[in-house]
């Protein structure tokens, strides 16, 4: 089993133009024992990130004036390792898929389970990193750098054995695994995954036609299947849609 990584209270800026959710959702934080600072627009939100400390933003992408992704790019100038967790009723938009793109932890869609909300918001606050694992160390090191410019936390292993010991720190949410590797193989990784319940999401890629090897670890749980290259904007995109998805063991659940 993952070692739990304990999280303090939080201060959560929450944003949205709607008065009924920011009661609702600043009341479930504060129960929990967060701080919970709220704005109705984004320039307010920019505001009180200029005068108040703040570990984590949660905001709503439509709002009258600076809307939501236009807000994530502002906060990602001034402070590109900030978390920032968009929600929206309108999931099928651009706009949701420029925020995927440009380093949003994830995008919620609305209504949501607000249990889960509030768990989204609380791994976004521990900033989780990705493991890029891949045994051609300038393709992992490549991409590692390629992430960090949308920023986003990540390191690079080069084997299976060094993955499997990394994602037992329990400082990864999200796993970016070549399928093809010597000793230890993508799919043996994946299922050696699975039986010690790391809540770890699984992105395989591969430069080969492996369709078998596609069929086991899709069936093992793997929740994205990409041929490589990937392009940055789609890995990034494949990144923040599994963050929004519920965890349990062995990563994001349908």
């Amino acid at each position: 089993m993952m070692e739990e990584v304990a999280v303090g209270p939080a201060r959560i800026l929450l944003v949205d133009d709607e008065e009924s959710l920011r009661i609702t959702l600043a009341a479930n934080l504060e129960l929990e024992g967060h701080t919970v600072l709220e704005a109705s627009s984004g320039e307010d939100a920019l505001r009180l990130l200029s005068e108040q400390q703040v570990d984590v933003v949660l905001t709503d992408i439509r709002m009258p004036g600076l809307h939501g992704v236009e807000l994530l790019r502002r906060i990602k100038q001034e402070r590109p390792d900030m978390p920032v967790v968009l929600m929206t009723a309108f999931t099928a938009e651009e706009l949701v898929d420029d925020a995927l793109a440009e380093g949003a932890f994830t995008v919620l869609p609305k209504p949501f389970d607000v249990a889960h909300a509030l768990d989204t918001v609380l791994r976004a606050m521990r900033a989780p990193q990705v493991l890029v694992v891949d045994d051609t160390e300038k393709v992992a090191q490549a991409m590692v750098r390629a992430l960090s410019t949308v920023g986003l936390r990540a390191r690079s292993v080069y084997s299976g054995e060094e993955a499997l010991t990394s994602l037992r720190s329990g400082a990864y949410d999200v796993c970016v695994l070549d399928l093809v590797m010597p000793e230890m193989s993508g799919p043996e990784l994946v299922k050696k995954v699975r039986e010690a319940d790391l809540s770890v999401a699984i992105i395989a890629v591969s430069g080969h036609v492996v369709p078998e090897m596609l069929r086991v670890v899709a069936a093992q749980g793997a929740v994205v299947c990409m041929t490589k290259p990937v392009p940055l904007r789609e890995l990034v995109q494949a990144i923040a849609r599994v963050r929004g998805r519920p965890q349990g063991p062995f990563g994001a659940r349908n």
